[in-house]
């Protein structure tokens, strides 16, 4: 018969002595990672998130980003050569879509009247004061040939038009020799035809505005950015009786991104906890027979710490990428979620082999044969898992490659990123969690109690124990008698096992698994391909009723080219 032990079989003799090494020598295993792991935590505080969504989650070399920088270094957006409706950056500008509440036609006149109000207002009474100066859109927009802010007159012209008769062509406005690119600028329009079958504007559901400002230099840039912080926050106070307004501006995606990232930290806080208790109450154990709890085999500090262990792994990495210059960005949130399971999982994997070994060997006899048996089954999961989140490496999209480095796990010769969280984590599992479980399986044949590391009262001693050491302080000792199965352990060895073997249920798992298959062909067929930036916001963004008017009516015809 062929041996394909070759791998395990060492693996599993060198964890066998690495357990009873540390077990001898647990303090060096538990006091090295508590200090590496609070050193490098500081690079928290060297953390330089990207947020520019655009270079994030755009492909590296994408067209996009190619055509783009040629017509920025061909036609640069200064003032004089930028044309409206021409720009093709969002370097600074804001945008407002405008939509009659009743849903009606936006060019009749109290909406045209309503929306010069709204650009009276935008243009004169949102103002900045920096360094003592008062700063208005005036003084910060773009201009073509110096004939200043476009503002939103040719609203004003077209609906004027429209409120006097005239035909007014679509998508192209031609009056005499004048003509204009409107269909990027009404949305949800119905047309019709006039007596040279050409397009006419019938009626419209919907406005955009644009306000471009100043991006250079760099002053500038950042004034036009304080101006329109300002102009967020009176558009989220004001009010018209006849407009349903959103709007967006330069900074609103990098902003809302990081307001979805830090909605995960009490998520991430509360997963934390729930999984801390679960941990907990799975590793308490009963005395035999009894509903007692048996202080001795029961190990809470030890699941607590488990958790804290994926935690510690967490901060390593990201403090360590973060002092060696890597990048980060706010995606890389979702990772501990990530590592936290898998970590807990690898705990319970320690401490179920621990409880299968005997009680009657030496401490670093039970170690030894428990790491040589879950050791093996943790470095397969960190293994796979590093396959897994190492192809997101050689994607083109730089917010996934930032991701999948911070969460992927290189184990020895597989090793890509030493500091990858996974491989911290797991290093952690096999010298901080691995010594503080020597620490207790010593006391627990000194048969200690988990939590106050006294000597408990002996089950055996119960009867003549009170309510109170019954409840807190028994304790079972080890016994030369094969352990009692654990109820799980009973029903998947007695019940679950025979069961799943009979032939009918072998034939039923196997069509559910074709039925399990054919449906995930179908979603893989239905994926499609693209990210709208709408599912990158909270639920409440101010963002996201924004993206679904430029969705519902202005996505269909783009802007004016080049």
């Amino acid at each position: 018969m062929p041996n394909f032990d070759c791998i395990e079989k060492p693996l599993s003799r060198l964890f066998n002595v690495y357990g009873r090494f540390v077990t001898k020598n647990p303090y060096l295993f538990i006091v090295f990672p508590v200090l590496i792991s609070g050193f490098f935590s500081l690079g928290f505080l060297t953390l330089e998130p990207i947020t520019d969504a655009i270079y994030l989650f755009t492909p590296v070399g994408a067209p996009s980003k190619v055509e783009r920088q040629i017509i920025h270094d061909l036609w640069p957006l200064t003032n004089g050569s930028y044309i409206p409706g021409r720009a093709v950056t969002q370097s600074r500008e804001v945008q407002l879509t405008i939509r009659a509440k009743d849903d009606g036609n936006v060019l009749l006149k109290p909406y045209s009247e309503a929306i010069h109000r709204l650009d009276q207002f935008i243009q004169n009474r949102i103002r900045i004061i920096h360094d003592g100066r008062k700063y208005k859109y005036a003084d910060l927009c773009l201009q073509w040939r110096n004939e200043g802010c476009p503002g939103a007159k040719h609203i004003q012209a077209i609906s004027e038009f429209y409120q006097k008769g005239y035909n007014i062509t679509y998508p192209t406005l031609k009056i005499g020799s004048f003509s204009g690119y409107i269909g990027s600028s009404l949305g949800g329009v119905a047309v019709g035809r006039d007596k040279s079958n050409r397009l006419v504007l019938a009626s419209a559901k919907a406005w955009l505005l644009v306000y471009h400002l100043r991006f250079y230099p760099s002053d500038i840039s950042y004034i036009s950015g304080l101006w329109e912080k300002s102009f967020e926050a009176a558009m989220k106070e004001y009010k018209d009786p006849y407009l349903d307004i959103t709007f967006f501006h330069s900074q609103s995606l990098a902003e809302e991104l990081k307001r979805n990232a830090d909605s995960l930290i009490p998520r991430f806080a509360f997963a934390f906890s729930i999984l801390m208790a679960f941990s907990v109450l799975c590793s308490m154990a009963t005395v035999s027979g009894t509903v007692y709890v048996d202080w001795v085999l029961s190990k809470p500090i030890v699941a607590v710490l488990g958790v804290c262990n994926a935690g510690m792994g967490i901060g390593t990495s990201i403090g360590l990428l973060s002092m060696a210059g890597f990048p980060y960005n706010d995606i890389v949130g979702v990772m501990p979620f990530l590592i936290v399971a898998v970590g807990v999982d690898n705990m319970f994997l320690m401490v179920a082999a621990l409880r299968r070994t005997n009680r009657l060997h030496p401490p670093d006899i039970r170690l030894g044969e428990c790491m040589s048996d879950a050791a093996i089954s943790m470095f397969i999961t960190s293994l796979t898992d590093a396959f897994s989140f190492g192809v997101g490496t050689i994607t083109s999209i730089p917010a996934v490659q930032i991701f999948c480095v911070y969460t992927i796990p290189a184990v020895q010769i597989f090793c890509v990123y030493t500091c990858g969280a996974m491989i911290v984590t797991f290093l952690y599992q096999i010298t901080f969690f691995t010594a503080i479980l020597g620490l207790f399986t010593r006391w627990e044949s000194e048969n200690r109690h988990c939590v106050f590391f006294q000597e408990t009262i002996s089950a055996n001693d119960r009867e003549y124990s009170s309510i109170f050491e019954k409840i807190f302080w028994l304790g079972s000792r080890a016994d030369k008698k094969p352990q009692k199965e654990s109820a799980a352990s009973y029903f998947f060895q007695n019940w679950f096992a025979p069961i799943l073997m009979q032939p009918v249920v072998k034939i039923l798992t196997l069509v559910w698994y074709i039925v399990y298959v054919i449906f995930a062909i179908h979603g893989c067929l239905q994926i499609k391909e693209g990210l709208e930036p709408v599912n990158l916001l909270v639920e409440d963004s101010y963002a996201v009723p924004h993206y679904h008017v430029l969705e519902n009516y202005f996505w269909q015809y783009g802007a004016v080219v080049q």
